[in-house]
């Protein structure tokens, strides 16, 4: 097994703060990547959730953006997930064609609760629901607003997958912050069973 390392990159730098790209990985793995492309101070706690997640498994790897700004991380960035690119993203460059079996997004959310989307079918995301709806005290339900859906296709959770069918989790701040380690344990388990 090649050993996993962890690279960052600033990807733009202004006077009142920064944009720094991060992957863990072994250049080699195709088998289950988490992303957090709103990480640091934009949708906190989910570039932190998405390294846990990896870390702790033996084959993973993980794609995260970290942004700080005094101004107001979220209005400067925050782009649409469908226009995060690997032309913008070197790291994600490296590693858009490897197709992964399996792709888990994890985005923040403004309300307490959780929303499970992606393209992937639509029984793996009612699953996925009711699994962690189990163990979160947030109500946990499939993403029905397009919105916050995640299925079109240029959303790069999808065309990270080699089904071009990732699956991405909405967490609301009980789910990112007091919950998030209950959330690590009922996220790890569906792997263990076999995500997706």
């Amino acid at each position: 097994m090649v050993r996993r390392r962890l690279t960052t990159r600033p990807v733009e730098v202004t006077p009142t703060g920064h944009l720094v790209e991060l992957l863990y990985d072994d250049g080699e793995t195709d088998r289950l990547l988490f992303c957090a492309g709103h990480g640091g101070d934009v949708e906190p706690g989910t570039a932190e959730l998405g390294l846990e997640l990896a870390t702790g498994h033996e084959t993973a790897a993980c794609w995260a953006t970290l942004g700080q700004e005094s101004g107001g991380a979220f209005d400067s960035w925050h782009p649409p997930s469908t226009s995060i690119s690997p032309a913008e993203y070197p790291l994600l460059d490296s590693i858009a064609d490897r197709g992964f079996r399996t792709v888990v997004s994890i985005h923040g959310l403004a309300d307490d609760k959780i929303l499970v989307g992606g393209a992937v079918d639509e029984t793996t995301k009612t699953r996925v629901a009711r699994h962690l709806d189990a163990d979160v005290s947030v109500p946990v339900t499939v993403a029905s607003d397009d919105r916050y859906a995640g299925t079109h296709p240029g959303n790069f959770v999808n065309w990270l997958a080699a089904a071009d069918a990732g699956l991405q989790l909405e967490l609301g701040p009980t789910a990112r912050g007091p919950e998030a380690d209950t959330l690590e344990r009922s996220v790890r388990s569906l792997l263990d069973a076999g995500l997706p």
